[in-house]
């Protein structure tokens, strides 16, 4: 009697415990660089960003649902909705199935909302576009590009009938890898010799909230790299130097007492070894102090030497793990959210003060080769309570956007107009 009381209460026991796992959901915490978005997030800078590809022919909706139906079962972090916990945000898995919209939206609208179950990511298509947004918690430029890239060779091959074998498929524990964690080291790193001085800021009428003026730009990736090889540098080097110059054409005498600073963010993936599909990068500050005499040349070698040092694998894993090291800290681990949310937006206002714009260049979208006929180019856009420049390639397409805060366009103008001077772009 005794026993068989007694097994049924452990079987009673057994039976709870499996159906309390059955309703645990699968969290994850944020990575390192993730942590501040949900804070920054706000009514003018939404920390979305949109990847997109035109195509050559109109997009059929019903083929893009289902190439996305059929891909996103191979990502399933992005099947994620951003939760508030007591000590962290975290991303909680959901089984909520995304649909197409026609694009009726403002590029880079908010997606994150705080206290609703949505998924961080929309995907949507105009005319000839798809275009992928996403709130940048979830993932960066690299993971973004993989998955419109997906999506859009499934796409492609269910259109044309076309027999292109798919890319080797990342397993989910890689996709959710924290690699800032990973690649963590705990030695003592030396201390910042180089300090951040305030930066210039960019004045002028600021737009309404999440309003954007919004500049995009095609050129021959050809014709640029020419340039930037008679002097011997990168696009990257040459596209920063002509971004410091334009905004130092536009600035008073007086204004140039304080460096034009502009915050480029590094791939990390390029010094670890990492699958994620998470944000992984970190960042470098080129600065350039101005003066009236100032040459585009001194501007271009001066960027050149400093990309040079802040690229080098010390310089990047030393600011990796100081970030690192700031979340790892045992006291501030267990400070409750509401206290850690205020601190972060202290520290963010302060970080924005020492950046006057931001440069990000997401280089070569890479397809195969029998898609080319079937695509026009990529293009990239973010959100920015600044003013941004986003650029990447495709074949001989060269593509950058300039987002902007301002309703002045002038340092956008000074940048198309030097272009021209350089025989980059079309008169």
């Amino acid at each position: 009697m005794f026993w068989t009381a007694w097994r049924g209460f452990i079987l009673f026991l057994r039976g709870k415990q499996a159906v309390k796992k059955r309703k645990t959901k699968k969290r994850r915490k944020l990575d390192n660089i993730a942590l501040a978005f949900p804070v920054a997030a706000g009514k003018k800078d939404s920390r979305v960003f949109r990847i997109y590809c035109e195509l050559k022919e109109p997009v059929e909706p019903q083929l893009l649902q289902n190439a996305l139906e059929n891909v996103r079962r191979h990502y399933p972090m992005f099947q994620s909705v951003l939760k508030r916990g007591n000590f962290w945000f975290y991303f909680e898995k959901r089984d909520i199935r995304p649909f197409i919209r026609r694009d009726h939206k403002k590029p880079c609208s908010p997606i994150y909302r705080k206290d609703q179950e949505t998924l961080l990511y929309e995907i949507s298509y105009s005319g000839c576009r798809i275009n992928f947004e996403v709130f940048h918690a979830l993932t960066d430029g690299t993971g973004a590009i993989r998955f419109l890239s997906e999506i859009v060779s499934d796409y492609l091959n269910r259109k044309y009938s076309l027999a292109v074998p798919p890319i080797e498929p990342i397993s989910e524990a890689a996709q959710e890898e924290d690699s800032f964690s990973r690649n963590y080291s705990a030695k003592n790193w030396p201390k910042q010799v180089r300090k951040s001085a305030l930066a210039h800021q960019i004045r002028g009428k600021r737009l309404r909230q999440a309003d954007m003026e919004i500049t995009e730009c095609t050129v021959s990736v050809q014709r640029i790299l020419k340039k930037a090889r008679e002097r011997s540098v990168s696009i990257t080097v040459y596209m920063t130097a002509i971004l410091l110059k334009a905004i130092a054409d536009g600035m008073a005498e007086k204004q140039k007492k304080r460096p034009v600073v502009i915050m480029i963010p590094i791939n990390l993936r390029n010094y670890y070894h990492s699958q994620s599909m998470g944000n992984f990068f970190g960042w470098m500050e080129i600065e350039y102090r101005f003066c009236e005499t100032t040459t585009f040349e001194e501007v271009l070698d001066h960027v050149k030497q400093r990309f040079k040092e802040e690229l080098d694998k010390e310089q990047v894993a030393l600011r990796m793990n100081r970030l690192v090291n700031i979340e790892k800290n045992p006291v501030l681990r267990y400070v409750p959210l509401g206290l850690k949310n205020f601190f972060l937006k202290i520290g963010i206002w302060a970080g924005s003060r020492n950046v006057t714009a931001v440069l990000s260049n997401l280089s070569a979208v890479k397809m195969p080769e029998i898609y080319e006929p079937h695509i026009e180019r990529f293009g990239v856009i973010t959100s920015t309570d600044k003013l941004q420049v986003c650029a990447c390639s495709y074949y001989d397409s060269f593509y950058f956007s300039i987002t902007s805060k301002f309703a002045d366009t002038g340092i956008q103008d000074r940048i198309l107009d030097f272009l021209r001077q350089e025989s980059v772009l079309e008169p």
